[in-house]
This record gives C-alpha cells, structure tokens and sequence, in this order.
C-alpha cells in the first residue's frame, strides 16, 4: 500500500470507518500479503522501500538498516508487524507488552483536522503468551525488535524478559522499571532503553543505568492521550535536556513528514519513531525520511559518473534508431524482400487481393514501430539521468524491461519465420545491454529524494502518480492480450470487419500469410510489455519531488506510441471507437497524470527550505 494508493483509494474509504477497525483491517491485510510465499517482493516491487546500506547505523550495540522505526502502540494486536519490514523500517517496536492482556476502555479519536489520534491509554496489548504465539508464527524478521514490557512486580518482569529475550534486539522499560533494573540486567545481555515522556523527563536531573532513552510523543488531558505532529517542540526539548547525559536518544511520534525527522535528528535524536504521521501521511513515509536523509548525506561536490551508462545508452539509442527505420519502412514499403520471399508473392499482389488487409499488415508495423521509438527515448532517459547518477530503481527498471524486450526473439522463432532484420537488430543491441550489466554490477541499492514537507504539490501528485502506474499495467495488460491474440487467434472481430475477410478465405489466398502478420502482432504484442514495464517502473521508483526529468520523460515517451497507435488507425481508415476506446481511455489517464503531476516533479524541495513562509501559506 504505497502513498499513490494509500491516499487516492483506501485512505477515503478507511477513513469512513472507526479508527480500530480501519487500523485492523490494513495492517492484518497486509500482514496477510506479506506472509504468502513471494508477499514481500510483491510489496517491494510496489513500494521498492528497501532502505540503502548507506543508513545503516550502529545504536546501543545494535545495527539499525534505517534510523526510521515504527511505534508499537500503532499496532497493539501484532497484526502488522511482518509487513512493517517491508516498508523502510530500520526497527520495529512491540508493545507494551504486559503479563495479561489489556484493552482500551475507549475507542480511538481521530481528528484529521489537526491530525492527531487520541488514546483512552498506551496500554493495550495482548499479553504475554499470545504475543509469543504471533511473534513465534513469524518468518524471520529482517530488522531489530525492539520490545517495551510494562509490569507491576519482580516476577512479572522476570517472565517478560525470560519469555521475550530470544526475539528482541533490545528491550524498552517504562520509569515504574527502573526498581527492577538490576535484575533484568543480570537477566538479558540486551540493551535497556528507558522510556519518558515531556511531562515525566524533567523529574529526572542525573543519569539512569541504561543503555539509551526513547522519548514518547503525547499531551495527556480528561479525553487520554492525544498524539500528533503539536508535539514536536516538546521532543525537540526533552532531547535537549537528555544530551549531556551522552545516550542514544529515540524520538517517538510527532513525525508527519521528513522535515519532522530531519528536525529531530539535527537537534540529536539517533533514532526516530512514526506514530500518528504514519495514519495521515501514509506507510511510504518512512520512505521518503530514508531517501531524504541519503539526499543530506551525499557529499556537496558533484558525485562521480557510475560506469556502465554509456553502454546502457547506446543500446537505448540503438532501439530508438531501429524505431525510426520499423516507421520509414512501415510508412513505405511495408514487405522486405525476404518478407516477399517467404510469401512467395510481391506486396502489389496483397494490395490487388485486398487493399485493408495490406494496410492492416502496415498498421501493425507503424504500431510496432511507435512503441520502440517510445522505449529507445525511456531507455535513453533512464541511463543519462539515472544510472549515471547512481540510481539503483533506474538501472533495475532498465534491466528487467530489456530482458523482456530481448524475449520477444522467441515470439519471431515461433511461427517458422526467421526475421533477418530483426535477428540482425539483437545481434547489435545485446552486446551493449550485457556490458551494460558488467559495469555496472556493483551498484548499490537505495535512493535519494529531496522531498521535505507534505504540500498540495505532493498531495495532487499522489493523483498522478497512481494514472500513471495504471496507465502503466493497462499497457501490460494490452501487450500480453496482443501477445496472446498474435499466437492464437491472430485477428479480433474488429479486424476481420475491417478488412471484410475470414481467416479462411486469406489462408486460401496464401497460407504463409497469416503466420507472418501474427509473427508482427505477437512481436508488437513483446515490445509494448517491455514499454509498459519501463513506464510501470518508472512511475513506482522514479517518483520523486523535483525530478524534472521522469515528467519529461513520461510526456515525450509516451507521444510516439500514443501517436502511431491511434494515428495510423485513422490513416488507414480503421476508425471503430470501439476497437480505440482503451487508447482513449489511456491518453485520458495519461493528460491528467502530467497535469497532476506538473507541480511536484517540478518542484525543488531546497526552494520549500528557503521560503517555508509560502510552504505554510499553502499548507493552510
């Protein structure tokens, strides 16, 4: 469930319903995709949240993948906490956990106007012996637990320890614990993190025996305990009383938005934790933290060129020549020679058997060769602007569409026609693709992004950001059909209308062609899979406030398929709306996503940090 999802689909409609069931509901769903079989490389794939090895971080003795961590009182029922390793959390924390289970008298107050989530209290959980039974049931956790345990006596803090010790990283202890720390020392070789709030931290004038503080987010008043981004100065303050006490230190809540975090930690906070800014802003917050801190970390001259760029260019370059060559031949003569040779017949004898069919054979060339123009450009694009800059998303979406392109030779093989031009054309691409690979097998995974705050920009852009990623498995969905009807089929009822023809009467008339137009249409059918992965991709990873170069991108990319694609259908005369509809339908997704998209691709998160005056103005 990544933001262009979150807040255009379900956010609208989880809303409409009460705090605990919505909160229920979304994590136990995607706790339930995470638990199938290949759940978490669906989810990366959608969300590609995994953080870099760049913010990885040593606190207290334990290595943390992200400084970012997740509250567990966000979570009391243990519902989400498998799918919370796939969303950019460098730690998860469970809990409280108490002996016996307890419940909230009081159901939960969401105000979305000031954003804030009020608790009747933070204790809720399950207890100890059903927690162990989700924790056991599990697969393997990637990343720390850290677990808060709450009791009343010695014994209860000595069962909690015993029975929790194997799954936590490190353990929590509320200030009602801090009698029995020297025994759940001699218990653990864990670190022990003392939990305060604002209200409780300035009782505290000398150091406590623990490894590291974590200061909770929350204004207890007559309706419980309200939690939202209002409590940000009283963190900011509570970390600044714990620093000469030289500790790590986690800030709890009041994170809305990276600016939040990147507050937070310049003030000394080692660690943070999302709590309500989770609900509002949506799980790929932890995302954008992550990437916004890799953006601060890089170093201020410009970084060095990554090698293999040049490679994976030239190859785009080659694809978007042989675009152009497929247009002027399509455009023109339609048939080859070796295409006539394999007919045994010479294109005059098509036209004088049937003028539609002949075009209809040029109509799928000129289609053809529309989406390999588009997909040159998109290569081209994704090896200038982001492999050479290091971006780990770009070469991975160049990969796999390549790998899908190069698939379609087996289309080719598949009808006992053997295509010189095109054998000739993968003999001349595919080495510049796999030095491509070589050079650049060494490239790290993770992100930048500039994004600082949650504006209308970015609000908008969710719009955008969510047609285009259906814009993108529309095209999927459309290659594969293609793909399947060139195999079997060949023709759609549409297309025999056209031409005014049965399969019959064309095989009577030469056998050989139908096996060379479905040779064309399962080829057209490869190459628009391969461009509507590259425009999936690009959409889900590339996605990022200020990246002018992915809206250009997506315009000038998809204008040459948009415009052969329908185009040549007018040009020949093949001008059933129904047959077009889909086309339609997809330049509508596809405007609205550029025009919703506009403002935040454009947008430079350093200009929001100069002027955060008009940033608040817009907020408003």
């Amino acid at each position: 469930m990544p933001d262009w999802s979150y807040h255009t689909f379900f956010k609208p409609l989880l809303f409409r319903m009460n705090s605990e069931s919505s909160r229920d509901f979304t994590l136990h769903t995607m706790n339930t995709l995470a638990k199938l079989p290949f759940g978490d490389k669906i989810i990366q794939f959608f969300g590609h949240m995994q953080p870099s090895k760049e913010l990885e971080r040593k606190v207290a003795g334990v290595t943390f993948p992200s400084p970012v961590g997740i509250s567990g009182a966000l979570d009391p029922q243990l519902n989400g906490t498998q799918a919370f390793t796939n969303l950019g959390f460098g730690f998860i924390e469970v809990g409280p956990i108490s002996v016996s289970p307890r419940k909230s008298e009081k159901p939960i107050i969401r105000d979305t106007g000031k954003e804030t989530l009020v608790y009747d209290h933070l204790q809720e959980n399950l207890g100890l012996e059903a927690t162990l039974i989700k924790l056991q049931s599990m697969k393997r956790v990637k990343i720390p637990l850290g677990i808060l345990i709450k009791g009343e006596t010695l014994h209860d803090y000595e069962k909690l320890v015993q029975k929790l010790d194997e799954h936590a990283a490190f353990f929590v202890i509320n200030v009602e614990g801090i009698s029995y720390l020297e025994l759940i020392r001699g218990l653990t070789s864990k670190p022990l993190m003392l939990e305060l709030t604002h209200q409780k931290i300035k009782y505290f004038s000398e150091d406590i025996a623990v490894d590291g503080y974590i200061i909770r987010e929350g204004i207890e008043s007559a309706e419980g305990v309200e939690l939202g981004q209002l409590e940000m100065h009283q963190l900011k303050e509570s970390i600044q009383q714990l620093l000469p006490f030289n500790k790590p230190i986690i800030a709890s809540g009041g994170v809305h938005e990276p600016r939040d975090a990147m507050e937070l930690l310049e003030v000394g906070a080692s660690l943070i934790q999302l709590h309500s800014g989770f609900v509002y802003s949506g799980p790929g917050l932890p995302k954008r933290i992550n990437e916004r801190i890799l953006y601060d970390q890089q170093p201020i001259s410009k970084p060095a060129e990554q090698t293999g760029w040049i490679s994976f260019f030239l190859m785009g370059l080659g694809v978007f020549i042989a675009g152009i060559i497929a247009l002027i031949i399509g455009l023109t003569e339609v048939l080859l020679a070796y295409d006539e040779q394999y007919l045994g017949i010479k294109k005059e004898e098509i036209q004088t058997f049937s003028h539609h069919l002949f075009h209809f054979m040029s109509h799928d060339r000129i289609c053809l060769a529309g989406v390999m123009i588009s997909a040159g450009f998109m290569f081209m694009q994704l090896s200038y602007n982001g492999i050479r800059k290091g971006e780990h998303w770009a070469k991975k979406a160049y990969m796999i569409a390549a790998a899908l392109g190069f698939l379609n030779i087996f289309y080719f093989m598949g009808f006992g026609y053997f295509d010189m031009l095109h054998f000739v054309y993968y003999l001349i691409i595919l080495p510049f693709f796999l030095y491509g690979l070589y050079q650049s097998r060494n490239f790290t995974s993770g992100s930048k992004g500039q994004n600082l705050h949650n504006t209308i920009s970015w609000k908008r852009s969710q719009i955008g950001q969510s047609l285009f990623v259906i814009s993108g498995i529309c095209l999927l969905s459309a290659g594969i059909v293609i793909s399947i009807i060139g195999m079997n089929g060949v023709f759609v009822k549409e297309d025999l209308m056209f031409f005014a023809l049965t399969p019959e009467q064309i095989s009577a008339f030469n056998q050989n062609l139908i096996p060379l137009i479905a040779h064309d249409r399962a080829g057209f059918g490869g190459a628009l899979i391969s461009e509507g992965f590259l425009l999936l991709t690009i959409a889900l990873w590339g996605y990022r406030e200020g990246e002018k170069w992915v809206w250009w991108t997506l315009l000038l990319g998809g204008l040459p398929g948009f415009l052969t694609g329908v185009g040549t259908h007018f040009m020949i005369g093949y001008d059933n709306h129904f047959h077009l509809s889909p086309a339609y339908l997809l330049f509508v997704f596809y405007f609205v996503g550029l025009v919703y998209s506009y403002g935040y691709l454009h947008r430079s998160g350093e200009a929001q940090l100069r002027n955060v005056s008009v940033w608040k103005e817009e907020k408003v």
